[in-house]
């Protein structure tokens, strides 16, 4: 399957974005859109079945979580396939999100 597919379930005041497939230019709008339509408090990216991204995705990742920090909100990126952990960690994906919940304003 190529494309992305995108599963949505609730508990307990928080949504649950299950995230399948590649996250691309071609379809990144598609998941922007579904994290921007969540009124939870806590929004959860469940990443276990991607298996790929690329710099559009991961830039949408970063710009969402700056968002929801600057909203008091949580984006909780979980269940990173390894691959694209090691990926995410060489262009310092993680330290970025760091910054923004030590000062939401960054």
């Amino acid at each position: 399957m190529k494309g992305l597919e995108i599963r949505v379930r609730q508990q307990k005041g928080m949504a649950i974005l299950e995230v399948e497939g590649e996250l691309d230019f071609s379809n990144v709008d598609q998941l922007q859109q579904e994290i921007q339509r969540r009124p939870e408090e806590v929004v959860e990216i469940d990443l276990q079945g991607l298996r790929f991204i690329d710099s559009s995705g991961v830039g949408m990742l970063l710009s969402q979580a700056r968002h929801f920090f600057s909203q008091g909100r949580t984006l909780k990126i979980v269940n990173i396939p390894d691959l694209i952990r090691e990926d995410l960690e060489v262009i310092g994906f993680f330290q970025v999100l760091e910054v923004l919940k030590t000062n939401p304003n960054a």
